[in-house]
């Protein structure tokens, strides 16, 4: 049973070991995502600086938003970040949110995923559960249990584990203050969330749990961001209005998202300023209002004509209100003013599909294509093309890509399954058949 419970964490460590800002644990790939293509990019807008600074081609280090009110970020395998929404709604600063992000460019820059997974992979089964249980209790705050699960904890592949996750996080501090520094940003962001954190995470000594006594202190951390902004006073410059409001809008998006939609129209139901209006708009669609979010999404359009994300909501609500033509519409404005935006792309191949129109097929392929371009490692998009393939009756198409999706959901046997069938249609052109031979030769099928 702990070995089968070991190879679990260990599939889930490889893709999603959290490595957040002030503490390690194990987060699972069951947790919701918000995939929203201006929340995403949004955050890669406030990452441009730091990203350049760090050497990295620009949006070469994706965004990711975990809908969970704590308040972390942590990266995985790739250049990903992935970002709680509590992070948005309960940073108290841009300041604070950039620095943040900062940190997490530390860890990728750092190549701290590879050496984490070598540090698991060196334990043993027994151990290297029992390590990774107290990382997470301890970073869910229960200390005490922590030190219960690490109970006669002297085994070196525990310790060695744990002696990584310390160097990752000091390593990844340094990286990112240094980062901050070549921006001209302040640390002071930083510094004020972990006078919070030291706050909350104070406790005697001897009620401490060995992962805290382990991983570098909140109090510890606390006054190596004080002497940088100390050291750094008068160096830095404020981030600027258009930031700020960037930040502004973000957060009242994702709180409009992720809290009931009656909370957020009492907060803006009154409010005529853009962002609040989009914030009820949002809220109205969530709570199945149609008509009246419509109406505001329209308002929000006459007052600025050029901004796509509005486009795109009016296509979510017409796409709901069973109106895909005039949803399709509504999107292709939206690709219009932002090209190349997979999220929106996939939504109007979509609408296209459903408008039942087989003369609209050859557009909605194209433009599900060119999403699946823009997120090769998304399956939704797979199973939409698929579908657009069919309707068109591409079924040799439509199979390898559901071939695909499978092979991404680690369902080999269906993979399988679809290249044999992607086969089976007589004469396919060369491209079907090298994808589908290659899928069957390399797992292990031979070709009928």
């Amino acid at each position: 049973m702990i070995t089968k419970m070991f190879r679990m964490i260990r599939k889930t460590a490889r893709y999603f070991t959290a490595i957040p800002l002030f503490m390690c644990v194990l987060t699972t790939a069951s947790a919701g995502m918000i995939r929203d293509t201006e929340l995403e990019s949004g955050l890669q807008t406030l990452m441009e600086p730091l990203v350049e600074a760090a050497g990295y081609p620009p949006n070469s280090i994706a965004i990711r938003i975990i809908i969970d009110s704590n308040y972390n970020a942590f990266v995985a395998g790739e250049q990903i970040i992935y970002v709680h929404s509590g992070l948005l709604l309960n940073a108290k600063s841009a300041e604070e949110i950039i620095g943040v992000l900062a940190h997490e460019i530390g860890h990728l820059k750092a190549g701290h995923m590879p050496r984490r997974d070598a540090a698991i992979a060196d334990a043993n089964s027994a151990s290297a559960l029992a390590a990774l249980a107290a990382i997470a209790v301890a970073a869910g705050g229960g200390g005490d249990a922590a030190a219960g699960v690490l109970i006669g904890g002297q085994d070196q592949a525990k310790r060695k584990l744990l002696q990584t996750i310390r160097y990752d996080e000091a390593v990844a501090d340094e990286i990112g203050l240094s980062l901050l520094d070549k921006s001209g940003i302040s640390a002071s962001g930083l510094r004020d969330m972990m006078q919070r954190m030291a706050a909350q995470r104070a406790l005697p000594e001897n009620r401490q749990s060995r992962y805290y006594q382990t991983h570098p202190a909140a109090a510890e951390r606390l006054r190596t961001y004080q002497d940088h902004v100390t050291r750094r006073a008068g160096q830095t410059t404020p981030i600027n209005d258009e930031m700020l409001a960037l930040v502004d809008r973000l957060e009242t998006k994702m709180r409009a998202y992720v809290e009931p939609p009656q909370s957020v129209l009492s907060q803006f139901d009154d409010a005529d300023a853009l962002t609040h209006l989009y914030a009820k708009s949002i809220a109205l669609y969530r709570r199945g209002a149609l008509e009246p979010a419509l109406t505001v999404i329209n308002d929000l359009i006459d007052m600025a004509p050029q901004d796509p994300f509005f486009h795109e909501l009016r296509g979510d609500v017409l796409l709901s209100m069973a109106k895909p033509d005039a949803a399709a519409l509504a999107y292709k404005r939206a690709i219009f003013i932002r090209p190349d935006s997979p999220q929106i792309l996939l939504n109007y191949g979509r609408a296209l599909v459903a408008s039942g129109k087989t003369e609209s097929l050859t557009d909605a392929i194209s433009a599900l294509e060119q999403a699946r371009d823009g997120e090769p490692k998304w399956t939704f998009v797979y199973r939409q093309l698929a579908i657009a393939y069919g309707r068109a009756g591409r079924l040799a198409d439509a199979d390898i890509t559901l071939a695909d999706e499978a092979l991404m959901m680690g369902d080999t046997q269906q993979a399988i399954k679809m290249a044999k069938r992607s086969l089976s249609h007589g004469t396919v052109g060369s491209e079907i058949q090298n994808r589908a031979n290659d899928i069957l030769y390399r797992y292990g099928a031979a070709t009928e």
